[in-house]
């Protein structure tokens, strides 16, 4: 019989509840995020493969999301299979990110990996996120988003 370990943790800046479980040795790892909107996000991650999945569903029970993701060697999500909640495929998710581990780039891809959209997230000088852009396909700017925090009168 295996054993898990369990803690929670409580993330102010998001309003989120993480519960994790991790086997003893180290195989499985499971992450449970209560979401803002009553949703909750699992995560079954398995290091040793790199491989995650996340499973969202919504405060009614009902599967909305399934992402099955490649972890790149830092543990960091790389390219995720992202299914609805019938497992009908949507799209390919790609990320990039900085030298400093900072999450720049989400790119989406159809089946036929042509690009559908891309979000590209802009950090301040000190590392936080300060807002980001959408993009369709053909790199046409749609909108941007700018944190509260990053408004003039809060950044003197």
């Amino acid at each position: 019989m295996r054993r898990l370990v369990f803690a929670f943790l409580f993330s102010v800046a998001i309003a989120s509840r993480c519960a994790f479980a991790q086997e003893e040795n180290g195989e499985v790892r499971v992450s449970v995020v209560l979401n803002a909107d009553g949703s909750r996000t699992v995560y079954e991650s398995n290091p040793a493969n790199h491989k995650t999945v996340a499973t969202t569903t919504g405060k009614d029970g009902k599967l909305r999301e399934i992402i099955r993701w490649d972890l790149d060697e830092n543990g960091r999500f790389l390219r995720g299979e992202v299914f609805g909640p019938k497992e009908q495929f949507r799209f390919i998710l790609q990320n990039k990110y900085d030298a400093n581990n900072r999450l720049i780039e989400e790119t989406h891809f159809g089946k036929d990996q042509s690009v559908i959209g891309k979000i590209v997230f802009r950090y301040d000088a000190a590392g936080h996120q300060i807002g980001y852009s959408t993009y369709d396909g053909a790199g046409k700017l749609l909108g941007q988003t700018v944190a509260p925090s990053a408004s003039p009168a809060k950044r003197k």
